[in-house]
């Protein structure tokens, strides 16, 4: 990450030279851009870079540019209108679980589990919620390659609905929006570093007999990598995992229908480059309308259209990519520093759908959305002289704010194209904006 001095070097540079190239792409920097009013931004702090030692995380919640106080929560998992929130704290052997109300901090519930879970962590692995926030799974910190133990709990009623203990090691990967099924990543007992795709069937007690795959890809139903961000559907019946594999330099979407009657899944396989360091930029997001996933890599100089076809879901096998444009990601140098950045929550849509914005290398991209199916696509560059980990953009579509670990949050005019930095950001390493709310 770039050092406070430089970055605020670079910004007074902006200040002078407001058309130069370092800031963007016709950026200028300005003290009297106007911030969205009334909209709370939620900011998860404790940002890790990959390789690093994990640390404490939290959620700042505050007001840009308001003198009204700020508050935090506990970091753990949320529901997708992100009202509720989930935090396990394990001790001495026993769990204690709480249900926050994101708007004001308040617990609505909490109960005690024996053995030891967690919600830290910002994968999949340990802790997973439905949609609505209704099922929780644990799996617990203390399993072992020859033993799994999940906790699933009912976050409504208040109380542990089951616990499962399985032979193997597995990891939780998703559940189903009525609690009834588990998906779950078993790993191979080598050195291979794959796994399967399994889902349990809580009602029954059992693992469904056979693995969870592509089936186009019968004869080699096995994954690796690592899953890097998710999109779910509205309903919560879909996940769409991004994942990479650095070894193979390999990136693919992985779309898994929550339907126990349904078995199946599908891989889309996503355009890479010469460097697999550089697999870990990749982004994901979801139209509004649940029909198009957006895959881009600002570091690799490439955006993907996914055509996802909704109507059923046995058409999941349908789901392609319908679009692809590459363009040149300005990448002079690599960093160590570039190749461990972890981001989350890269990219952006437009409140109409009309615009995709994402992270790079340095700076953030942009392009039209209809412009990924023309021969020749115009993708725009801003605050290039910087480096982010995150972006959101405010309801209204107006600002852009760009995280960035060392130097906090900048805002960004989409109109004006002016950029200041937001004063007074209540976190110390600010990794991502995890969701806006008026």
């Amino acid at each position: 990450m770039p050092k406070k001095s430089f970055v605020w070097l670079t910004l007074m540079l902006c200040m002078l030279l407001p058309l130069a190239a370092a800031c963007g792409s016709n950026a200028a920097t300005s003290n009297t851009l106007t911030l969205p009013s009334g909209e709370r931004i939620y900011v998860l702090d404790g940002y890790t870079p990959q390789g690093a030692a994990s640390v404490t995380q939290h959620i700042v919640a505050f007001h840009p540019g308001s003198a009204s106080p700020a508050y935090t929560l506990p970091a753990g998992l949320t529901s997708m209108d992100h009202r509720l929130l989930f935090v396990a704290n394990a001790r001495a052997g026993q769990t204690t679980l709480s249900v926050i109300n994101t708007q004001n901090g308040a617990a609505l519930r909490t109960l005690t589990l024996a053995g030891n879970y967690s919600t830290a962590g910002q994968d999949f692995n340990h802790a997973v919620v439905s949609f609505d926030g209704r099922w929780l799974a644990l799996r617990s910190l203390d399993q072992s390659a020859a033993q799994t133990t999940i906790a699933l709990v009912d976050t409504l009623a208040g109380k542990l609905a089951t616990t499962i203990h399985l032979k193997g090691d597995f990891d939780l990967d998703a559940i189903d929006p009525t609690g009834s099924a588990l998906y779950l990543l078993e790993h191979w007992n080598n050195s291979s570093g794959q796994y399967d795709v399994r889902r349990y069937d809580v009602p029954q007690h059992q693992l469904y007999p056979y693995q969870i795959v592509d089936k186009s890809e019968l004869n080699d139903p096995n994954m690796t990598g690592r899953a890097v961000t998710r999109q779910m559907s509205s309903d919560g019946k879909t996940a769409y995992t991004l994942y990479i594999d650095a070894y193979h330099n390999i990136a693919f979407v992985h779309i898994l229908p929550l339907d126990p009657t349904f078995p199946f899944a599908r891989c889309v396989i996503l355009p890479v480059g010469k460097s697999a360091a550089l697999l870990n930029y990749y982004t994901l997001t979801l139209s509004a309308d649940g029909n198009t996933l957006y895959a881009a890599n600002g570091a690799l100089g490439v955006a993907s259209a996914i055509a996802l076809n909704t109507a059923n879901v046995s058409d999941v096998f349908d789901d392609k990519i319908t679009a692809t444009q590459h363009f040149n990601p300005s990448t002079s140098s690599i960093t160590s520093q570039d190749t461990s950045r972890m981001l989350r929550n890269g990219a952006a849509l437009s409140a109409d759908q009309s615009t995709l914005y994402f992270t790079g290398l340095n700076g953030i991209w942009s392009v039209h959305t209809a412009d990924l199916l023309a021969q020749h696509s115009t993708f725009q560059h801003v605050l290039a002289q910087q480096s982010f980990t995150g972006i959101a953009l405010s309801a209204d579509s107006k600002t852009l704010y760009a995280v960035d670990p060392t130097s906090g949050i900048t805002a960004f005019d989409i109109t004006s194209r002016q950029a200041q930095q937001v004063l007074q950001v209540p976190a110390r390493a600010p990794w991502a904006i995890e969701w806006i709310a008026n």
